[in-house]
């Protein structure tokens, strides 16, 4: 009997050591407590409201009263600055919330609080929707969008994508379980059965001209009782590339926004601001918001 209670011990610690010590890695690291959605029929979805999360290299997340990335309550009686994009302007898990080029916007330009409504994955139609039909947060004075080159092909994003967390729910092993979750959605099995696609997607260039053409009404529809800008934020790659798609959307901004928007090439100047393609790192967030600042220090009463 001893035997088979030592042999059922040894078994356990065989299988739960390395279990146990991957879930304590992964927490380590930064997972297992991620940021949670709501899902929203009009803009697909957006941070639940008041978060508080600590994530990778000990960064902090805080969602504010209204779904806000943000440190500032929203609903206090100041001028407000709204800032809509994708996760670029989000900032990731890898940036504190006082590294962001919203919050570090609002350290100068004074006597007004700022608002991050940028969410991975946002297309361009996430970002209009979510301005004109999130009623918690129209009553910004300034609203900046910061666009990409893949927010203008990218389709509109619901509250399926990617990997995020929809519930509240605990989970025994809340690290591990992220790291599944992250993975499972990424390499999704119908990716490689029935969503394996064999024929070419087309209409590139509709999609793009009509994420323009969207963006280009929301600003109109906005300037009627606030200010609004346009930063058009390039790929780390861009200055030296000869990428058509990006100098097709490029093209059709020009044309179609004409003088709407400012164009960010010279400010990330340098591969120093990109912590990968896209995303910028602690320097790239500080060199944005110095251009941000110069912008509405002039335009600003």
């Amino acid at each position: 009997m001893k035997k088979i209670i030592y042999y059922l011990l040894a078994i356990s610690l065989i299988i739960l050591t390395p279990i146990i010590s991957t879930e304590i890695y992964l927490k380590y690291i930064g997972l297992g407590d991620p940021i949670r959605y709501d899902s929203n029929y009009a803009y697909g979805y957006s941070p639940k409201i008041n978060q508080f999360k600590k994530r990778f290299k000990g960064s902090k997340i805080t969602i504010n009263e209204v779904g806000l990335r943000s440190t500032e309550q929203w609903e206090q009686n100041k001028n407000k600055i709204l800032f809509i994009g994708d996760s670029i302007t989000y900032g990731g898990s890898y940036i504190d919330d006082k590294e962001l080029f919203s919050h570090l916007v609002c350290t100068e330009i004074k006597d007004y609080i700022c608002g991050n409504a940028g969410v991975n994955a946002y297309s361009v139609a996430n970002m209009v929707y979510r301005s004109k039909y999130d009623l918690r947060i129209n009553d910004a004075n300034v609203i900046i969008f910061l666009v990409s080159p893949g927010d203008f092909y990218r389709e509109y994003a619901d509250a399926q994508t990617a990997h995020f967390y929809l519930n509240n729910k605990n989970f025994i092993l809340p690290a591990i379980t992220e790291a599944i979750n992250f993975l499972a959605t990424r390499y999704n099995i119908s990716g490689y059965i029935s969503k394996n696609y064999d024929s070419e997607k087309k209409n590139i260039h509709d999609l793009i001209n009509l994420s323009v053409e969207l963006l280009n009404q929301e600003i109109i529809r906005l300037e009627k009782n606030k200010k609004v800008f346009l930063f058009y934020t390039i790929e780390k790659n861009d200055p030296n590339s000869e990428n058509d798609l990006n100098k097709y959307i490029y093209k059709s901004m020009k044309n179609n926004l004409e003088k709407r928007f400012i164009n960010l090439n010279l400010t990330l100047d340098d591969s120093i601001y990109f912590y990968d393609g896209v995303h910028y790192t602690i320097e790239g967030h500080k060199a944005v918001s110095k251009k941000i600042i110069s912008i509405l220090e002039a335009n600003l009463n």
